[in-house]
Parts: C-alpha cells; structure tokens; sequence
C-alpha cells in the first residue's frame, strides 16, 4: 500500500462504518517460514478470502512501497488526458481487453452505467514475452521500467503466499506457482483505475456503485488504494467496508485457487462504491495487479493433500462456471465479456472445511 505520508494528505476515514475485520499478515513473516503467518494466510483464504499484507519490516515489501507512491501521480496525469487522446487507445473487446476503458461502458447491478475508467497494461507486453509491444501513450510508455519492477517484486510477493498455501495446504510448495511462469504468456495485468467522485448517502440505496459487485477471475489480486471504497460481502449478506491501511497491500482470492483446491479457498463477492465520508469528493484511485494463470494452464482441481474430493457444484464447493476442461485463457474471456455486458453472475464461493474431508483425499497429482 502507499505510505503514511499519501493517507496523511486526504480526509480520514469514517470511524462509524461496518468495517471487514481482516487478518493483518506481515509480509516479513511469511518470508521467513513463521507457520503461524502461514496458517494466518489459510484462514484468511478460507474465510473472508481477503487480508491486509503488511509490507513494513521486508526489503521486498519496502521496496514496493515507494513503487506504490510514484504510480498514483501517474494514473491521475494519465487520466487527465484529453478523451479523444485516451479513446485512441480503447478496449477492443473481445479481442483485446487491453488498454483503456472509459467511463460508463460496463454496467452496474442497477443497470446504471459505472462510474470508473482504467488503463489495463499486460505483463506479457512489460517483461517482453509478445510482441508487438502494446500501444499506450508516452505518459505509460516511459514508465514501462517502473511497472516492470513492479511486476519483479509483486510476483515475489504472490510466490510467497502461494508457497504459504500449498505448505498448509499438504501440496507439492510449487502446486501453484508452476501455473505462473512469467516467461510465459498470461492474463496477468496491471490496471490503474480511477473513480468519478460521488454523494455517498446515510440511506443504503444512496449509494454509488462505481464498479458492478464481482468476484475476481484470476489467482490473487494485490490492491493499493487510499481512499475507501471498497466493500466485500460478509457471510451474513452484508456489505462491508475495506478501511485501506498505511504500508499494507489488500489481497484477495480469485476463482482461479477456488477452482484449484475444490472450493477450500473462497472468491468472495466485492464492489466499489463512491468513498465514504468527505472522502466523497476526491477521484478515487487505486492500482491493481490482477495475477492469472499462464494462457494454456487447465482450470481443474488439483488432487491430493488437502484438497477434498467434489461431489456438486453447491455453493461451498467448485466454481459452477463449466471450467473443467478449460484453458485459462478460454475462461477469462467468457468471465470478461459477462462483466463487460453487466451480465456477470458470480458469487462468493469456496471455504469449504478441511478437517472431515482430510482423511478421504487421494494421492497428489499436480
């Protein structure tokens, strides 16, 4: 996440909110092998499928820190580009999902058009696995060296939350990693993302939803952002609020690990509305890596450890999206463009219990 010195800048967050109490993970502990940071991950995986990273205290984590601090100036100039600059620049979907999507062009759960634009940049185009390179303007151009290291330190992170994981888990410590070499192609992205400014309302319908209430596709997100606005959805149904954290990266499960380990790990729900309080009145900006697995990867569950056997599709267990059988690639873009049209019908799944399927697992096959 950003410094103190970027939350010290804007309003404080509302302290009368329903905030999601999640686990604070520090970065510096999963590198050094501590179990119980491992185990910590594995909750947190389980259950709300959201944790707070801290990156204090770890050359790796403080080294992303001040990367965090030097991207968000380069999204609001981005942004501030004139529209028929940026629009040269747009989406070309289904055949690319790559670049810039402007404001109101995905839809919300009310049908109102979204109130967020982003810049999708492709991993594959910054660590030089295709070419040509991906076209964008001269302001992201000369920054290529600055996502590049990003991309370095951020894939550093996910390895070892992976490793943390296939650890508590009983799988092979590169059950997961071995579906994101980074020399080969992916879906693996950075967006930069922007949000109008908005009203927020005391009344629950008065609120804004600047992005439609979604799961996220991939393997594991790192999310920086300031402002709030973040909610995810508790296991009662509620909305709850995401409170960002001075030196601390917001990480959540895609569908992709609930796919992989037979609905142990959970996807769960989140949206974006305005942010709260007179946080309202600033552009909200944030900034994603969004890690997905190399193109040809199968969306199938691996066997063995601790991963139970599937019986149904129910909503505890294996996302029922048909991906058995399916390349990672072929999944995206059948979740993107149900996203893009508003028609997307995910919802939280996985966290299913280990202990009494523990001892009806087979052997391992990764």
């Amino acid at each position: 996440m950003a410094s103190t010195k970027l939350f010290e800048s804007i309003p404080q967050f509302p302290n009368t909110l329903p905030v999601a109490k999640l686990l604070k993970i520090s970065l510096s502990s999963l590198i050094s092998g501590d179990p119980d940071a491992a185990n910590d991950v594995l909750t947190a995986c389980r259950t709300s499928g959201f944790f707070h990273l801290d990156l204090s205290n770890s050359p790796l984590g403080e080294a992303m820190i001040p990367l965090i601090d030097s991207i968000f100036p380069i999204i609001q100039q981005t942004m501030q580009l004139p529209l028929e600059e940026k629009m040269k620049y747009t989406q070309d979907a289904p055949r690319s999902f790559l670049g810039y999507k402007a404001l109101g062009v995905m839809k919300t759960e009310s049908g109102a058009p979204d109130r967020c634009e982003f810049w999708t940049i492709s991993q594959d185009d910054i660590l030089g696995t295709t070419v040509p390179e991906q076209p964008m303007p001269s302001i992201l151009t000369s920054q290529r060296g600055l996502f590049k290291s990003y991309l370095f330190y951020g894939r550093s992170v996910i390895e070892h939350i992976f490793h943390a994981l296939a650890t508590q888990l009983r799988l092979p410590h590169d059950a997961f990693i071995q579906f994101h070499d980074p020399t080969r192609e992916s879906g693996t992205i950075l967006r930069l993302m922007q949000y109008e400014p908005g009203i927020q309302g005391e009344d629950e319908d008065q609120v804004q939803t600047g992005l439609l209430a979604h799961t996220d596709f991939g393997s594991i997100t790192l999310l920086a952002n300031v402002l709030g606005g973040l909610q995810v959805l508790s296991r009662a149904g509620e909305w709850e609020w995401v409170q960002p954290e001075p030196g601390c990266l917001i990480v959540n499960m895609g569908d992709a690990m609930v796919e992989w380990t037979g609905g142990v790990l959970r996807s769960n729900m989140h949206r974006v509305v305005c942010a709260p309080g007179e946080q309202a009145a600033l552009d909200r900006v944030s900034f994603a890596m969004l890690v997905r697995p190399c193109k040809e990867a199968r969306m199938k569950r691996l066997a063995g450890g601790s991963i139970p056997s599937i019986e149904s599709d129910s909503e505890e267990g294996v996302v029922a999206i048909g991906a058995e059988g399916m390349t990672a690639w072929e999944w995206e873009l059948k979740k993107a463009m149900a996203l893009k049209e508003g028609k997307d019908c995910a919802r939280s799944r996985g966290g299913r219990d280990l202990e009494t399927e523990r001892d009806s697992v087979g052997n391992t096959e990764a």
